[in-house]
């Protein structure tokens, strides 16, 4: 969804929603904007609603170094009908490190429209809450089956800023629980903090050298684990339990998944695919975070990752997330030996000014290092 909706609207219903208020949000304004992403869910075939219970505000606060939101609302009656988010925080981009914003939570409530005059107030609003120090680009994603809303904003409208699109990102969702038999010659441990510290070393590492890079939360990890061949160390990661503060919630599935879900809910333990839950039942995601392995040892990552879906379900997580760029030479390995399922999105650079061309080029073809947790 876009701060300018695909749906077309009736012409009574466009007159009803003008005249309309653009503004930032407040702490009074908890509540509604609770109740927007709750009834707003993303398309697709397991329709799922992202929501920041139990305080909208606090959740982004320990997700960023700053962050606006905008609402757009009924000047009258204070109606809200709109809102999205830019969330500013820290980047690697080619060696530098530097704020950078990134836009989420754009809904807009069922069956409305902004006129075009309110969407570049929007956008105009947005784009102010922007400093000087944060480049010409914000960064967010689409999932790929948005066709409507990705063409919307790829050609653009008067006011917005230009949409570059950059690559493809995709989350693989693994169940968790799955019995586990250890490889044969690698150890997986919970991790000392001696070799935390040269996870961490190796991942910094990466993101120094990355054309764009950016990692998740720093609080709420509820697991390390390494990997070890002969006291050797192989590959590490950690995971992330962020729903104290944030959910995802199903709200609903296409026709045929109704018809199915009982049949592939059996099915579950010999694909090795999620349970996929009732409508209105929260889901507990753990996420990958701060995965790294030593060259060539991508089983070892692999092995790493099964041992964090099998532990996870102790830590009473439904499913664990690892995400990565599409062009990630990982990726590869994870979609053809991890079973699950995958979710693709479109990554964007959002320029707000004109981004130099060869910037935008490393973008295009570089390394983009970007945790799930952080988009």
């Amino acid at each position: 969804m876009s701060l300018a909706a695909p749906r077309p609207a009736a012409p009574a219903q466009a007159a009803e929603a003008e005249p309309l208020r653009v503004r930032l949000a407040v702490s009074g304004d908890d509540v509604a904007i609770r109740r927007l992403l709750r009834q707003r869910a993303l398309g697709g075939d397991i329709r799922l609603t992202l929501e920041r219970e139990p305080n909208y505000f606090a959740s982004l606060g320990r997700e960023s170094l700053r962050h606006d939101t905008l609402l757009v609302e009924g000047a009258e009656n204070g109606e809200l009908i709109g809102m999205g988010s830019r969330l500013v925080q820290s980047a690697w981009q080619c060696g530098d490190v530097g704020p950078l914003g990134y836009l989420s939570q754009i809904r807009l409530k069922q069956e409305h429209r902004l006129p075009p005059r309110a969407a570049q107030r929007a956008w105009q609003r947005l784009g102010a809450t922007r400093l000087e120090e944060e480049g010409s680009f914000d960064l967010t994603s689409i999932t790929l089956d948005n066709r409507s809303a990705r063409r919307l904003l790829e050609r653009g409208l008067p006011g917005q800023p230009r949409y570059h699109p950059i690559g493809d990102y995709r989350v693989h969702a693994l169940a968790t629980g799955r019995a586990l038999s250890e490889p044969q010659g690698i150890e997986l441990r919970e991790a000392d903090e001696t070799a935390w510290q040269e996870i961490l070393a190796w991942r910094l590492a990466r993101r120094r050298r990355a054309s764009l890079a950016l990692a998740g939360p720093a609080e709420g990890r509820v697991l390390r684990l390494v990997a070890r061949r002969r006291g050797r160390l192989l590959a590490g990661l950690a995971v992330l339990d962020a729903t104290p503060w944030r959910q995802l919630v199903v709200r609903g599935y296409t026709g045929r998944l109704t018809r199915l879900r009982p049949a592939l809910n059996l099915a579950r333990r010999m694909t090795g695919t999620p349970r996929l839950p009732r409508v209105g039942e929260p889901l507990r995601c753990g996420q990958v975070v701060d995965l790294a392995h030593a060259p060539g040892e991508e089983p070892a990552a692999i092995a790493l990752l099964r041992a964090a879906a099998h532990r996870a379900s102790g830590l009473g997580l439904d499913l664990l997330l690892v995400g990565h760029a599409e062009r990630d030479p990982l990726g590869a390995w994870l979609r053809h030996t991890l079973p699950g399922r995958h979710y693709l999105t479109r990554l964007y650079a959002v320029a707000w000014s004109p981004i130099p061309t060869l910037e935008l080029e490393a973008l295009r073809e570089g390394d983009l290092d970007l945790e799930s947790s952080a988009l």
